[in-house]
């Protein structure tokens, strides 16, 4: 399988970040019809997924809050990608 996205430690160190390998954009519209919404902007959502908080950019970029297991951020990375991403 090609790799769609990378993850890794965000510039501060504080969590981590899903990033597309080519750029890309998210269907907000989408994700919250699937996902637990906790807070919702024109350009970023914060959603719940397994207990874990993400936050969600349109242009694909996504945080993960306080969650270090890099097993079941890559599942949920996925998850969330699967739902929104849109062919650009």
């Amino acid at each position: 399988m090609i790799p769609l996205f990378t993850l890794g430690k965000c510039k501060t160190k504080a969590g981590y970040t899903a990033k597309l390998l080519k750029s890309g954009k998210l269907n907000l519209t989408k994700v919250q019809q699937e996902f637990e919404v906790i807070l919702q902007t024109p350009i970023v959502l914060v959603i719940r997924i397994e207990q874990v908080e993400i936050i969600v950019h349109q242009y694909a970029e996504l945080f993960f809050k306080n969650c270090a297991d890099v097993a079941l951020m890559e599942k949920l990375a996925a998850k969330v990608y699967k739902v929104g991403l849109e062919k650009v």
